[in-house]
């Protein structure tokens, strides 16, 4: 069989690994690294029929894969990010939105109105606008604004009315209907009840215009060194057209199946579905009497110092702990499927698909445990935990026994983790501890949940590194991760999760997916990581991005 020249990459170090020392020299053929090493040794594997291509400078490293990120919801509404950072208040933000219903103008007067992007908690008030506070800009049509990690959001009046909510006190399993003192629905929806709000608000498929938003999707995932994704809630129904539409820029998506909502799981042979076992800022924490007295101590304390504002806030969110039958004091919003993951787990295996289960809480992360200690013929031969942001020593210690990976999402650290330790947690959970669970064995995966957080592998890796949060704190650094695990973790780890036995890495017979940098990761510090330029990025031998 013919076969096309072979491409000899030279001139930059050539990162084949993390962790050992760079190469000369690549060469590449019909996809494939063929040979890797010192210049002289590469160009007698490529043979004299070959193309030489010197690099001036920079670095070149494997390509990045980011195992839990949302496509699908991305290219579903063109108003997207739309209300990202645009403003400081609500008042500032109810403003934003209205300027965005003027400038539709008269041409769209019918159905939902909707926006995405804003962060309750990055807001002077720490909190969501009001169906009330809504009505005033949109009172003629039904308005749903969604926030950046679609666990919050807000509807109008006439949202309301459109979802059957009103005074009756019953929430939807998973989720919670944010009520005055008076029983009546204040327009703020939270976990399930926010993604039935999603489903209902939805924009009509508009083919044409969701296929070119997810090609500028796929071209922002390239820039970004990103040539493989897991997309983390791909309806059924969208996931053959979003596979091949990806795949023609060079990006493969292997996505995590839902049914009409994001939170129920699709099971398909030789698939892998999505189930959410606790809320995302709502997570299932299960406490000792011991650790409750600390957090009400630590929540005290919190409450009358700098922060105030936001503690009381942190603290309305999480809820007061209650006493279940175990003897722990539990808190967050529980979806219906942590209590059903035996079965779950059971339908996976039995349709011939993998699972991912969202299990941010120590008390989710313990339900996944329990479940998967059933015989092996009743659980799914992939099972990996999303997210893991509140474990104890012990319980890393448990998972790494499972042998369950764990797609973690560091940015977060950056983006929420002034927020998330306004309240520290009580000894033994540790937040995000990434050093705890590599000395436990756990295999670790890192991924953006882009748009909940940076959609840039190197502002996640900075933040797994520095654990610095959005002000420059340094939280709990002896969590910190070196710079060559980060990077294997957005890689090989990656690779592993989504079974990919032959990319992450550039060594002989691996796909040559890889990117050339500008400056090389080692020569600068963490604060600089993000703003690494990809020059180019190769996606199995082909060149799908240029600078």
């Amino acid at each position: 069989m013919e076969t096309g020249p072979t491409l000899l990459l030279h001139g930059a170090p050539i990162y084949v690994r993390m962790g050992v020392p760079p190469v000369e020299a690549l060469a590449i053929r019909d996809g494939r690294v063929v040979a890797a090493g010192s210049l002289v040794e590469v160009e007698r594997a490529a043979g004299e029929h070959r193309e030489t291509r010197l690099l001036d400078g920079g670095a070149v490293l494997p390509a990045f894969i980011d195992a839990h990120q949302h496509a699908y919801l991305v290219a579903a509404d063109p108003n997207t990010d739309v209300l990202y950072r645009k403003a400081t208040d609500v008042a500032g933000l109810l403003a934003e939105i209205g300027g965005l219903i003027a400038a539709q103008g008269t041409d769209a007067q019918e159905g939902w109105l909707r926006f995405h992007g804003y962060e309750p908690m990055m807001l002077a008030e720490h909190r969501s606008p009001t169906a009330a506070e809504l009505d005033a800009i949109a009172p003629d049509r039904p308005l749903h604004v969604l926030s950046r990690t679609f666990h919050e959001s807000v509807v109008n009046t006439l949202g309301l009315e459109l979802l059957g909510i009103d005074r009756s006190p019953q929430d939807p399993p998973g989720g919670r209907i944010v009520r005055d003192r008076r029983g009546n629905p204040t327009g703020v929806l939270l976990e399930a009840a926010s993604f039935d709000a999603e489903a209902a608000s939805r924009p009509d498929e508009d083919v044409d215009g969701w296929r070119e938003r997810l090609k500028a999707h796929g071209r922002l995932l390239l820039r970004h060194g990103i040539v493989r994704i897991g997309d983390a809630a791909v309806p059924q129904h969208a996931a053959g057209m979003l596979v091949s539409d990806l795949a023609e820029i060079g990006v493969e998506a292997h996505p995590l199946l839902v049914g009409a909502r994001i939170d129920e799981p699709a099971f398909v042979d030789g698939g892998t579905a999505k189930v959410l076992a606790d809320g995302g800022e709502y997570c299932h924490l299960c406490l000792t009497s011991s650790q409750v007295r600390t957090l009400m101590r630590e929540s005290l304390k919190a409450n009358l110092g700098p922060d105030r504002s936001l503690a009381r806030a942190v603290g309305r969110r999480a809820g007061f702990p209650k006493r279940e039958a175990d003897g722990r004091w539990h808190t967050g919003i529980r979806y219906s499927a942590e209590g059903r993951l035996p079965a779950l787990l059971a339908a996976a295996a039995e349709a011939g698909s993998g699972l991912a289960v969202h299990a941010i809480g120590n008390g989710s992360i313990e339900a996944v445990l329990a479940a998967a200690a059933l015989p092996a013929s009743h659980r799914p031969t992939a099972l990996r935990i999303e997210h893991a942001m509140t474990v104890s020593p012990e319980l890393a210690r448990q998972i790494g026994h499972a042998g369950i990976p764990v797609v973690a999402q560091p940015g977060f650290l950056a983006a929420f983790g002034h927020e998330l330790t306004s309240v520290p947690l009580p000894d033994p959970l540790q937040l995000m501890p990434y050093r705890t669970l590599l000395d436990a064995d756990v295999s670790i995966t890192f991924s953006s949940d882009y748009p909940a957080a940076d959609i840039n592998p190197w502002a996640g890796i900075a933040a797994a590194v520095s654990r610095r949060d959005r002000f420059g704190k340094v939280i709990d650094p002896q969590q910190a991760v070196t710079l060559s695990e980060a990077v294997t973790a957005y890689t090989l780890e990656a690779a592993r999760v989504l079974h990919l036995g032959d990319v992450g890495t550039l060594e002989e017979g691996m796909s040559a997916d890889l990117v050339w940098w500008d400056r090389d990761p080692h020569g600068v510090g963490s604060s600089e990581w993000s703003t690494l330029t990809a020059r180019q990025t190769w996606s199995a031998g082909r060149l799908v991005y240029e600078a």
